[in-house]
Order: structure tokens, then sequence, then C-alpha cells
């Protein structure tokens, strides 16, 4: 079933999401094998690069700017690998969405998107996450760097670009509206970021687990349905907890033009992307929908009847006895 997202003609709402999934030729091949309507590639990560050239800088005497240098020549050739990455998936014909992980306002990222662009990728994902350490910087303060870096980029390049939002945002509504204004073509809803947990036996930081749960679909479902009627000309895809074909119907009738899917083909495999697809068809077909334009945002808060999008508090499923 056809979809358009980010200007996009899309085979399929499937989308694979940027992940190891996405990171090498074999596997781009096997996402479009399956039926994947596009492909979001294994992120750059601004934070990776900085790592290794600082992992890298011994600094001798009379080499003060080794770190600088470090740091251009591994960001240049971690541009490369990716670069060629993109080539490699337009060849296989799908629609490649490059992707950016940034962890900061600088100006480094602009060549990076300008080379995406310039090696053929159909669109760019910019996945930005400015993490609030500051207690003197207020929330808008860090959203207005939000903006900052989308409206650089879409003066860079050509081709559109979408914003994978993290959930924690006062006003998404007012975000998404923002980034509209600055030119993005969608928004991803939402980022999935690393989560430390800690080992009390021990008392260290470990790693949280990385994967979705299909219950997390339920912290995403209003957001997309509140922002595809208050910001319609913003393309959405939803991206946390899509486990399965209802899941994607879910997000489609609030308003999603697309899902993308992770976890699924981890636990699954990538026939995973075959199943959603199927099970969206045959729903569509039940309910005599040719298309997602016929479905998509019946369930969104711009449809009477939809109150219960307002509701924050249960007032009914948890009435006091004694215990």
């Amino acid at each position: 079933m056809k979809t358009h997202y980010l200007g996009l003609e899309l085979s399929s709402p499937v989308i694979v999401a940027s992940s190891p999934y996405t990171a090498t030729r074999d596997n781009i091949a096997r996402c479009a094998a399956h039926g994947a309507g596009a492909v979001v590639l294994k992120s750059i990560f601004e934070e990776q690069v900085l790592h290794r050239a600082a992992a890298c800088d011994f600094r001798p005497q009379g080499m003060g700017d080794s770190g600088e240098y470090l740091e251009r020549y591994l960001g240049d050739a971690y541009k490369h690998e990716f670069l060629g990455l993109i080539a490699a998936g337009r060849e296989i014909g799908i629609p490649v969405i490059a992707s950016i992980n940034c962890v900061s306002a600088g100006e480094g990222w602009i060549d990076y998107a300008g080379a995406m662009a310039d090696a053929g990728a159909s669109a760019l994902e910019l996945n930005i996450f400015f993490q609030s350490a500051d207690s003197s910087r207020s929330a808008q303060q860090i959203e207005c760097d939000y903006a900052a870096v989308v409206r650089r980029v879409v003066e860079t390049v050509g081709i559109p670009v979408s914003v994978k939002l993290p959930l924690r945002l006062t006003n998404v509504l007012a975000m998404a509206r923002a980034l509209c204004e600055c030119g993005a073509r969608g928004a991803v809803m939402f980022n999935r970021f690393f989560e430390p947990d800690i080992d009390i036996e021990r008392m260290t930081f470990v790693s949280s687990d990385p994967f979705s749960m299909p219950s997390e679909l339920r912290n995403v479902l209003r957001t997309a349905a509140l922002c595809s009627s208050a910001v319609p000309e913003l393309d959405l895809a939803v991206s946390t907890g899509v486990h399965d074909g209802p899941a994607a119907v879910k997000a489609l009738l609030c308003g999603a033009r697309a899902v993308q899917v992770c976890t699924a083909i981890h636990l699954h495999g990538y026939g995973a992307i075959a199943a959603i697809d199927r099970f969206v068809d045959e729903w569509a077909a039940r309910h005599g929908f040719a298309a997602p334009d016929d479905f998509r945002g019946k369930m969104n808060y711009g449809n009477p009847g939809n109150s219960l999008f307002q509701r924050v508090q249960y007032m009914q499923y948890f009435p006091v006895k004694a215990i």
C-alpha cells in the first residue's frame, strides 16, 4: 500500500529505522526484499567522531593542533564510509534517508548534511538531542537551538529534512510548528536514547535495555494525533513501540504517514516488515479503504468525538476502596 512521506512516494508505510539493520549494503537489500518502503541509514554520530578523536590525541610537543587535525581526519573518514552506503542503497532501488545524530549546535554538521545530499540521499533525518545540564538555561533557549540547527541544514541541502524529536519536550506542538517554520518537512516521534541503569551492588552505571516494548506506543499516539491536526503540513512518522500490524494501523489512524521499525526486526527478523505490510493491506481492504489517505488521521484530534486525547488523569479505573 503506497504512501507519501517527505515528498517521496513509498511502496509501503513501513520504514526501517536507523539501526544495524540499515548499516550495510546487504542489510539494506534485505529490507527492500521484504517490502520496506524506505530505510533510514545508520546514523553518523557526532559523539562517536569526537570520542574517537579524543582517544587518538596524544598532543606531542610542537603539534598543538593535533586534536583538531584528528577530529577532522576521523570525521572525514567516517563520513566517507557513510556516503558510500548512500550510493549502495540507491543502487538497490529503495529510497534512502540519511541520518545525522547531533549532540551540539556546532557548524560541523552543515558539511555532513550537504555531503549526504550530494551523494544522493532521498531525504535527511536529523537526530537531535541536547542534554540539559545547565539549570540556568530555559526550555525555550534549548528549543531555539534545535530550530537553529534545522534552519541551517535546510538552507544548505536541497532534499527534504525531518527531525527525530526527543520525548521530553515542554510543548511538542510548539516545537513542531517551529521546525516547520524553519523548513523541516517531517518529524519522527520519538527518539529512543541511551538510558543508564544502576547496578546497586557494584554501584556503577550500566546500560539499560535498548529495545522498545509494544506498550510504549501509547506514549506516542496522543502526541501524533494532536500534532497531525495542529501542524498538518508536517509529515509524521511514528517510531517507538511499532512491533506489529495493529500498531502500524493505530499510528496511521492518528495521522502518521509512516512508521519506523527496529525492535520488531530484532525479535522476528526481516519478515516482520512483510507481516506489517500484509496486515495493513488486509485491514484496509476489510474496512473498504483503498489507500492510506482514505483513513489517515481518522482518529486524530481534529475529528469530533476524540476529546479523550485531552484527558490526562484516570477518573474511573481506580475507585477508592478498602484494602
